[in-house]
């Protein structure tokens, strides 16, 4: 009988030890990624999914949900005038809370560095010195101005809508 009960203890902590399996590690690296040296490189049309994941992650910072993007990809495509509903949904993203936005201040601070910044940040490319002088010509005549009117104008622009 003793020596039942230890076959059935070793078998048991055999079987264990045979059913534990280490999960395999997964290792992400980010890469390096080349910006583009001005908007003519931009060839490539952003499908309607494409555009909504990447204007939500740009202004969030975080990836949307499925079921979001289903929604607002549904609406874009079932209106005519892409442009239109696109806008729409710029400004739909904008008026939520926790878009990660640069306040009037800091922007108005240091225009230049705002303006490369957001130029990163939207167009994945460092702005010419003609773009530089003309927003932030813009920005320091017109007090009205906001960061968040900043950001519109970059995403519903046609270079936005490129990669």
């Amino acid at each position: 009988m003793i020596y039942k009960n230890k076959f059935i203890y070793i078998f048991w902590a055999l079987l264990a030890a045979a059913s534990c399996r280490k999960e395999p590690r997964y290792i992400y690296v980010v890469e390096q990624q080349e910006l583009y040296q001005n908007a003519a490189q931009k060839t490539n049309l952003k499908s309607t999914a494409q555009f909504i994941a990447i204007a939500y992650n740009d202004l969030f910072g975080a990836s949307i949900t499925n079921d979001e993007l289903l929604r607002y990809d549904i609406a874009l495509q079932s209106v005519g005038d892409k442009n239109t509903m696109q806008d729409m949904i710029v400004r739909a993203l904008l008026n939520r809370s926790g878009v990660k936005q640069v306040s009037n201040e800091a922007m108005r601070a240091d225009i230049e560095a705002f303006i490369r910044q957001e130029y990163l940040r939207f167009y994945n490319r460092e702005p010419g010195a003609y773009e530089i002088w003309k927003l932030k010509d813009m920005i320091e005549k017109n007090t009205d101005i906001t960061p968040k009117m900043v950001y519109y104008s970059f995403m519903t622009a046609d270079e936005y809508k490129y990669y």
